[in-house]
């Protein structure tokens, strides 16, 4: 009986959400939908920018490899760099720039002596 009352005074109760907590429930929906919006538009951004440095790194690579590919065994090389066990090894930069991006890459290449 006692529920039976509880739910006749709810349905009796004709109150609704009034035009301020509407207005405040609007700004607050609308406030979190601009900052969504820049999120989402912050992360387009940053993704474009990123495919066109691997791109570009991609492209700064193939030609390290073309180069790599290219070299004699008489090529003139940077420096020579100890290594562990006092092998010599030989320390080439190619430095290549693609869309205004420049990329540096340090190749090592050991130093064969013959014995002979």
């Amino acid at each position: 009986m006692k529920c039976i009352r509880k739910t006749a005074i709810i349905i009796k109760d004709n109150s609704g959400e009034t035009m301020v907590e509407v207005l405040v429930a609007f700004t607050l929906l609308s406030i979190m939908l601009v900052l969504f919006a820049q999120g989402i538009s912050f992360a387009t951004t940053s993704e474009v920018n990123a495919s066109k440095s691997r791109l570009g790194a991609d492209q700064a690579m193939t030609q390290v490899h073309d180069s790599i590919a290219s070299r004699t065994a008489s090529s003139p090389y940077d420096r020579q760099v100890k290594g562990y066990f006092n092998d010599r090894i030989k320390q080439v930069t190619y430095t290549y720039t693609v869309d205004g991006q420049t990329y540096t890459y340090v190749y090592y290449e050991p130093i064969v002596i013959s014995n002979g």
